[in-house]
């Protein structure tokens, strides 16, 4: 393959898997800032994969069994004993400006300054709520499939998601 081909191929199964690779990230992390990296990284090994000219039948079983090493090898001993080490990042940053740019709240100054304390909020919550509120908004999931994806009761999700967003309603008085 000449190396626009591979980046055509790869932007199109970039388009096709990225919601599904996602949310298999999101369920498997332990922390809503290693997301980004995970998915670089994934993305990253599927194109070398592609340049050596490998042949990949099913990219999107391809890039979750590449999702699953890549959460193995973030959440591995040393990889713990690192995370203990702080580094902070310009790119995380621009990731969560990026994010809330897609939350689509009106671009006025009000709207941005709500959107920022929600998303302070959120963070602040366990991560099992976290992820719920990813899943659900950012991903479009239904409840039920949350629960699936989550390995949790569909209750649970709903619990979580209601009496959060309840919460979010009385302190930002949404």
């Amino acid at each position: 393959m000449e190396q626009n081909n591979i980046e055509e191929v790869l932007t199109d199964i970039y388009n096709i898997t990225y919601d599904d690779v996602l949310r298999y990230v999101v369920s498997k992390c332990r922390s809503s800032s290693d997301i980004a990296d995970l998915m670089q990284n994934i993305y990253l090994n599927f194109y070398k994969a592609l340049k050596n000219k490998r042949e990949i039948l099913e990219p999107k079983k391809y890039l979750i069994r590449i999702a699953r090493n890549e959460i193995y090898k973030h959440y591995g001993i040393l990889k713990m004993a690192q995370n203990y080490v702080p580094v902070f990042s310009s790119d995380d940053e621009m990731e969560f400006q990026r994010f809330e740019c897609n939350l689509k709240i009106e671009s006025d100054y009000e709207s941005k300054l709500l959107c920022k304390e929600i998303w302070n909020y959120l963070e602040k919550k366990d991560l099992l709520t976290f992820k719920i509120f990813i899943l659900y908004f950012k991903n479009d999931l239904k409840i039920k499939d949350i629960g699936k994806s989550l390995n949790i009761s569909e209750s649970t999700v709903k619990n979580r998601l209601y009496r959060t967003m309840n919460e979010m309603n009385n302190e930002f008085n949404i």
